[in-house]
């Protein structure tokens, strides 16, 4: 943890403090931040970054030894008394302070302080405000980052070209959708890239459902062939792409193609002048740009989900900026140094169109940092 990064943000944000509370790992954003993802605590602890001064870490008496060297003020408890007294102590003379909680739950992925404490905060007089910007500041890559995530999306292109050519020597006989995600999973193990899931392959009507379960489909004439895949380096952030292949497809699914890949290509764009105009834009302000051309086309009804999400480390869906104005209300700006995806789809049966490019936000503009697709491509 970077506390005089986390001070700064602070300052800036005119908040005096930011207090980062998990119990039995409730909340995985502080758990990242500060480090403790491997750790085995069972026991609540809180580590408090005022704007200006010294740190204090509340560990029970048990774990002790758990925790890094974390810089500041160690106070030590074991009874509920000294855990509320330490808080009263420490945290209540700030009156107000930031923590991984979003008002009305408006973004799930941030809402990760249970009632209980939230009461017990504020029953000492505290405004507790969202550390959403805040956070967004140790969410950010590195160059060594970026690198990794290039070398998987390389990857994620050689497993895609390997799919796509065992399916087209197969076309007399399809292989199954499970024997294609076989094949996509031996081709990331043989470069040493990992996943937390295999990936999806969806033939024809199987391609409508946003999260299908891969089964024992196979292909038709006519039909369209979905993947979608992510890996990423042990240590490293995750790439994820969707692909479209279809095999001799009606102007219908076409067109929906045209549609979807102009809603990718407006939010890029939108992304692209915000930052030549020097502002940062909204999650949710990509989205809106996506779906109004999907929209516009008359396939508003087939929009299913958000327009992209934040990339992460321990999966692929991260807990930074989402493009999105549909499921939620992401107000959080797409600061340098945040990588997310791109992926507008439709979903009308009896198949279903997304596309989906990684991008990665340098202090000039966006990088696209996968390959783009420009046509369904033929099988």
């Amino acid at each position: 943890m970077d506390i005089a990064k986390a001070q700064q943000a602070l300052q800036e944000a005119r908040i005096p403090g930011w207090l980062l509370y998990s119990f039995q790992g409730s909340n995985v954003l502080a758990l990242e931040a500060l480090g403790l993802r491997s750790r085995m605590l069972s026991r609540r602890f809180a580590y408090l970054i005022p704007a200006q001064g010294e740190p204090v870490l509340i560990v029970h008496a048990i774990e002790k030894t758990s925790f890094p060297d974390l810089p500041g003020q160690w106070v030590v408890f074991s009874s509920w008394e000294q855990f509320s007294r330490a808080l009263q102590t420490h945290v209540a003379p700030l009156g107000r302070i930031a923590m991984e909680y979003y008002p009305g739950g408006g973004i799930p992925y941030l809402s990760r302080i249970d009632a209980g404490t939230l009461e017990l905060l504020r029953g000492m007089g505290l405004e507790v405000v969202s550390s959403a910007e805040i956070l967004l500041q140790f969410q950010t890559w590195t160059p060594a980052n970026l690198a990794a995530h290039k070398r998987a999306a390389a990857g994620i292109s050689a497993a895609l070209e390997h799919a796509l050519g065992f399916v087209r020597a197969r076309l007399d006989q399809p292989p199954s959708e499970l024997e294609v995600q076989a094949e996509i999973s031996k081709v990331f193990e043989a470069k040493g890239l990992v996943f937390d899931h295999p990936p999806m392959v969806a033939y024809g009507p199987n391609a409508a459902k946003p999260h299908h379960t891969v089964g024992e489909s196979r292909l038709e004439r006519g039909q369209v062939m979905l993947v979608d895949l992510w890996c990423k380096e042990p240590e490293g952030p995750y790439a994820d792409v969707t692909w479209m292949a279809g095999w001799e497809v009606s102007d219908e699914i076409q067109k929906a193609w045209t549609v979807v890949r102009e809603a990718r290509n407006a939010a890029l764009a939108f992304c692209q002048q915000a930052y030549a105009a020097h502002r940062l834009p909204r999650g949710f302000e990509l989205d809106r740009a996506a779906r109004q051309v999907i929209e516009q086309a008359g396939l508003g009804a087939y929009i299913l989900h958000r327009t992209g999400h934040h990339l992460g480390f321990s999966a692929t869906h991260g807990n930074g900026t989402h493009l999105d104005d549909l499921e939620t209300h992401d107000t959080r700006p797409l600061i340098p140094g945040l990588a997310f995806t791109i992926e507008p789809g439709v979903y009308p049966g009896p198949f279903g169109i997304r596309s989906e490019i990684n991008v990665y936000l340098h202090p000039t503009g966006p990088e696209v940092t996968t390959k783009v697709q420009e046509a369904i491509e033929p099988l």
